[in-house]
């Protein structure tokens, strides 16, 4: 599990703690929930599976799995892609692991 300082996100997105989401009501997560979940302690694992949801075979939308841990809590959190995400994932040198459906 890695742990991120949340203070260096600041720069690259506006408002990181006030953006709560619940695997109970919500069914995919932003940018914003992740930074938010890793300001209250949650680790993320160094490995995200990558979804993706085919629109009528031309327009795709990706969905990023990424494990949270705090203490012994282990959540899903399903997060839209967009690009604030994949520079997310690229500049902490996250491993994608992706599904083999096709499209």
């Amino acid at each position: 599990m890695m742990n991120q300082n949340q203070v260096n996100f600041h720069v690259q997105y506006q408002d990181i703690t006030s953006q709560h989401w619940s695997f109970s009501s919500e069914k995919f997560a932003g940018g914003d929930h992740l930074l938010t979940a890793l300001s209250r302690g949650w680790e993320i694992d160094e490995k995200v599976q990558l979804e993706r949801h085919w629109f009528a075979g031309m327009r795709c939308i990706e969905i990023f799995h990424f494990t949270i841990q705090r203490d012994d809590k282990i959540v899903d959190m399903p997060v839209v892609g967009n690009p604030y995400v994949y520079r997310f994932i690229r500049t902490h040198s996250i491993e994608i692991l992706e599904d083999e459906q096709p499209a």
